[in-house]
C-alpha cells in the first residue's frame, strides 16, 4: 500500500506540472506528457489498491490511501518550496496516527 500511496503522490506532482501548461484544446490535453504520466501513475496505483482490497479488509486498507496526503505535503515542501505551518504538521501527525491505529486495530481483529 505504501507504493500505491507514493504513486498517487508522485502522480499529483506530474498533474500539477501538467495543469500549469494546460489549455482546454483536445490536442493540448493528449500531447501533455505531464498529464499523461500523472494519470498513468494514478492508473497503476488504482490497480495496486484493487489488489490490496482483494487481500485485506476495506476498513484497514483504504485508510492507507490517506498517506498520499502526507507524501504530497512533504514533497510540496521539499520540491516546490511550500511552507508547512505548525498546524499542517499537526494534520500530518494526525493522519499518521490514524493510519497506525486503524492498521493496528485491523491486525488484532
Amino acid at each position: 500500500m505504501v507504493i500505491c500511496t507514493l504513486l498517487v503522490a508522485i502522480g499529483q506532482f506530474f498533474l500539477k506540472r501538467g495543469v500549469e501548461i494546460f489549455n482546454l484544446s483536445l490536442i493540448s490535453i493528449i500531447t501533455n506528457y505531464w498529464l499523461i504520466i500523472g494519470l498513468f501513475m494514478y492508473f497503476i496505483a488504482s490497480i495496486l489498491l484493487i489488489k490490496a482490497l482483494k487481500l485485506g479488509d476495506l476498513s484497514v486498507v483504504f485508510p492507507f490511501v490517506s498517506l498520499s496526503y502526507v507524501w504530497v505535503a512533504i514533497g510540496s515542501m521539499l520540491i516546490l518550496s511550500e511552507v508547512m505551518t505548525f498546524i499542517n504538521w499537526g494534520g500530518i501527525l494526525s493522519i499518521l496516527l490514524g493510519v497506525f491505529l486503524l492498521g493496528k486495530g485491523g491486525l488484532n481483529a
